[in-house]
């Protein structure tokens, strides 16, 4: 390596550290990813993220919850897993696809995200709720 791409090599390490933090700060409160995960610094600023996966089907207009079982109590545990690093990057639609190939009768998913995320002005753990529902044609 010559001495002039090497120069360039660590010009390049030394702008993406000294960018990355802003980047990932910016991620953090735009999308909710997890602020534990990326090779963020924005971990010194917030609690590690929580995230609670609730799913709910809806059969002949009866609306109830996911009785999931091996597999695809795996894959919603997964899910719960990939949205709490990567928070609203994470599309719900995979998990519902998977939820509609694996049984026939269900007309719609809801999949609801809960975050247990700290109130700066009172400084307790709240949750907030997002409902997203799916139904088998949209998919």
């Amino acid at each position: 390596m010559s001495g002039s791409s090497r120069r360039a090599t660590m010009l390049a390490i030394v702008v993406f550290v000294l960018a990355w933090p802003v980047a990932h700060a910016g991620l953090v409160a735009r999308y909710r990813i997890d602020p534990w995960e990326l090779f963020g610094w924005s971990m010194y600023a917030l609690p590690a993220a929580r995230v609670q996966i609730r799913v709910e089907v809806e059969r002949d207009g009866v609306t109830g919850p996911l009785r999931a079982m091996g597999e695809m109590r795996q894959r919603v545990k997964r899910f719960a897993l990939r949205t709490t690093t990567l928070g609203s990057l994470a599309p719900t639609s995979a998990l519902a696809r998977e939820i509609f190939a694996d049984d026939s009768s269900i007309d719609a998913v809801i999949i609801v995200t809960r975050e247990i995320l700290l109130d700066r002005e009172t400084a307790h753990f709240v949750a907030r709720d997002e409902r997203h529902r799916h139904e088998r044609d949209d998919t």
